[in-house]
């Protein structure tokens, strides 16, 4: 049986789960079994992610799945309205439901009918044919479709920000240190451009944040996840969007430089010179021991995405190191297990993960540069 020897990949459902869980003023309703959020929550607690939504399940009796009553899913939408549980109501269906063919955005909206006062906001990906990355992505476009409306224009261009703001879109909990890269990049935006953070999508927010969206002057997406609810709020308000994850000092320095051209706005010159000055010191000592012992940097990392090709592209380009197997291995904790390297260092999380501290270094950005040198040097002096 595959399911016993090796991990089944992340469905539809689990990549919405980890869009909308850090939003904290929220409540994601399930309408399935009891064991898939008990799972859910265990898994996000091994994240860091110490702020998140609450995750509520319906669980499914016979009668429920044979004649598709729906009478808990709109009892349990009861409850967190009465007991005003959260800001905003998310409903997600699980396979059990999809199978039977459960209409859940019809009851959603009947629901909203019920309940005017709160938003309530259905997801589709609930199914195994739906891949995680189809999960965020349907998830991200749905909050910017939801919590955007024509009529509320007026209402929410009173941000109450002193700055421009920025929109943040997929630095989401699959991968590790998600929420110290998205401080590197609001560090970054703060001291460059001198911009704060409106709507974050994928790290710890609330609805405040995310109602401001359309008041930013740029969306930075992440990963490609994101980018059809950047082309949503382009379309829509105007806002431009940069499409790039900055691995590395060069790739850092260009990711500026694509924001003052959209921006039209130049970067602040002292603290770009002083945070370039401090990486390209960790990029020179790391050069220095990669030419020393050029037989033993060597860098593996699996999987063909943002994270993974950033960071091979900075090893290899800046560090001068070769992409192959038997050096530093960057993985989920599984893979590495399975595959391990004669240096691992987890960058994906895993069933095997366990990270509960929200403030490691971070990947992206200068200061994410100068940690994985630190990192990769320290390797290559102890060979």
């Amino acid at each position: 049986m595959p399911l016993y020897k090796n991990t089944p990949q992340p469905s539809g459902r689990m990549g919405v789960l980890w869009a909308l869980a850090p939003i904290f003023d929220a409540a994601i309703i399930e309408y399935g079994s009891m064991g898939h959020m008990i799972y859910a929550e265990k898994w996000l607690a091994h994240t860091g992610l110490i702020k998140r939504a609450k995750l509520i399940t319906t669980h499914l009796a016979e009668k429920d799945i044979a004649l598709g009553i729906t009478k808990r899913l709109e009892e349990s939408v009861k409850e967190v309205v009465k007991e005003k549980k959260a800001n905003v109501i998310f409903l997600i269906p699980s396979s059990v439901p999809e199978m039977i063919g459960t209409d859940l955005e019809s009851i959603g909206e009947e629901l909203q009918f019920m309940y005017p006062q709160i938003p309530i906001i259905t997801f589709g990906a609930g199914n195994f044919k739906a891949t995680k990355e189809q999960g965020m992505e349907e998830a991200y476009f749905r909050l910017v479709k939801s919590l955007t409306k024509e009529d509320d224009i007026e209402a929410i261009e009173d941000t109450g920000f002193e700055k421009a703001t920025f929109n943040l879109i997929g630095s989401a909990c699959d991968w590790s240190r998600f929420q110290s890269d998205t401080r590197e990049i609001i560090r970054i935006m703060e001291g460059a451009f001198d911009m704060k953070s409106a709507a974050v999508f994928g790290s710890s927010c609330n609805t405040t944040s995310l109602y401001k969206m359309t008041n930013a002057k740029v969306t930075l997406v992440m990963r490609k996840d994101g980018i059809k609810a950047a082309k949503q709020l382009e379309k829509n308000y105007g806002i431009p969007y940069l499409y790039m994850t900055p691995y590395g000092l060069l790739n850092t320095i260009t990711w500026i430089k694509e924001l003052e051209e959209i921006l039209e706005k130049k970067a602040d010159k002292d603290y770009l010179n002083n945070e370039i000055k401090e990486t390209q010191y960790a990029i020179h000592h790391c050069n220095v021991w990669a030419k020393h012992k050029n037989d033993k940097a060597k860098l593996w990392i699996s999987n063909e995405d943002e994270l993974s090709l950033g960071i091979q592209e900075f090893a290899k380009k800046e560090l001068g190191f070769m992409l192959a197997t038997g050096g530093i291995h960057m993985s989920d904790a599984r893979q590495l297990k399975q595959n391990p390297g004669k240096c691992n260092i987890e960058v994906r999380r895993s069933t095997l993960s366990y990270d509960i501290n929200p403030y490691e270094l971070p990947f992206m950005g200068f200061r994410g540069t100068m940690n994985l040198c630190s990192l990769f040097t320290d390797f290559l002096i102890k060979r």
